[in-house]
């Protein structure tokens, strides 16, 4: 019976934690993808450039302030370019864990089919389900037996019907 409650609540995680994947990577990505100090002085150099170009009159001194211009366009492709290359490791970092919430739980259950394979999780009159006593009772073999492969069946049915009953 606590086996039938622990496989319940492992496939329900499984099956909510999917959903959490993006506060994850973004609180994992916080941590490993930082903002770097060459990028806050080129952020802070922008600020300075684009107040000394707002003091400037464009048509007295235009070729100055097209040079300070192209000084802030040259900083802001260079913020970008690091912009888009951490943005790029936070969607490999993104794939990386949901394959790996997705390869645990294959390899929870795999184990789990292996180290319970001839352990009834729970036993029934054979008549209640007769005509599929074999693959209710799959992988025991045992005659009334609910076997840990159906379980995991009802379970994942479950879940996907009270999710999208509750539209999660």
């Amino acid at each position: 019976m606590y086996l039938m409650i622990f496989v319940f609540l492992l496939e329900v995680l499984f099956a909510f934690l999917p959903t959490y994947i993006g506060i994850m990577t973004t609180l994992i990505a916080k941590l490993f993808f930082t903002v770097t100090d060459e990028e806050m002085n080129s952020r802070e150099e922008i600020k300075a450039l684009k107040e000394e170009q707002a003091q400037l009159s464009i048509t007295d001194e235009f070729v100055r302030y097209a040079k300070l211009q192209r000084q802030v366009d040259k900083l802001m492709l260079q913020i970008k370019e690091k912009g888009s290359e951490r943005k790029q490791h936070v969607y490999y970092l993104r794939l990386a864990v949901t394959a790996g919430i997705y390869v645990l739980h294959a390899a929870l259950v795999i184990a789990m089919m292996f180290m319970y394979s001839d352990t009834p999780l729970m036993s029934l009159d054979p008549s209640w389900v007769s005509p599929l006593t074999s693959l209710v009772a799959f992988p025991t073999g045992i005659s009334g037996a609910v076997g840990l492969g159906c379980w995991l069946l009802v379970s994942y049915s479950v879940i996907y019907r009270v999710k999208s009953v509750a539209g999660l």
